[in-house]
C-alpha cells in the first residue's frame, strides 16, 4: 500500500506545466472576468430602470393610469425590486403608463394668453 503511495506521489511531482497552460489559464480566468463584468453592468442597468419606473409611479398622479390602478401598478415595481425580475414588470408599466400619458406626469403649462375674452 506504501508502495502505490509513494508511487503515485513520484508519478504526481513528476508532472511539468508548460507555459501554454498558464497562458490558457489566464486567458479563461481573464475571459470569465469579463463576462462577469458585462452582466454585473447590465443587471445594476436593468435595476435602475426598475427603480426609476417605482419613482415614477410613485410621483405621477391616479389619473394617468389605466382603470386608475396605481397601487397595483406600485405594488408590482417594488415586489419585482425586491425579487429581482422587477425589469419585466418595469417595461410593461414603461409602454403601457409612461409612454401612453405623455412620459412625464408634470401639467402642462399654458401660454399666459387668454383667447378665450377675443
Amino acid at each position: 500500500m506504501l508502495a502505490l503511495l509513494a508511487q503515485a506521489t513520484d508519478d504526481f511531482s513528476n508532472t511539468v506545466t508548460t507555459t501554454g497552460d498558464t497562458a490558457a489559464a489566464t486567458g479563461i480566468i481573464a475571459g470569465m472576468g469579463i463576462f462577469f463584468l458585462v452582466f454585473l453592468v447590465i443587471g445594476l442597468a436593468l435595476w435602475v430602470f426598475n427603480l426609476w419606473m417605482a419613482i415614477d409611479c410613485a410621483t405621477r398622479k391616479e389619473a394617468d393610469f389605466p382603470n386608475n390602478n396605481k397601487n397595483m401598478w406600485l405594488i408590482l415595481l417594488i415586489v419585482g425590486l425586491l425579487i429581482g425580475f422587477g425589469w419585466i414588470v418595469a417595461l410593461v408599466y414603461f409602454f403601457t403608463v409612461k409612454k401612453k400619458a405623455g412620459g412625464t406626469s408634470a401639467p402642462k403649462q399654458d401660454s399666459g394668453t387668454d383667447t378665450s375674452a377675443q
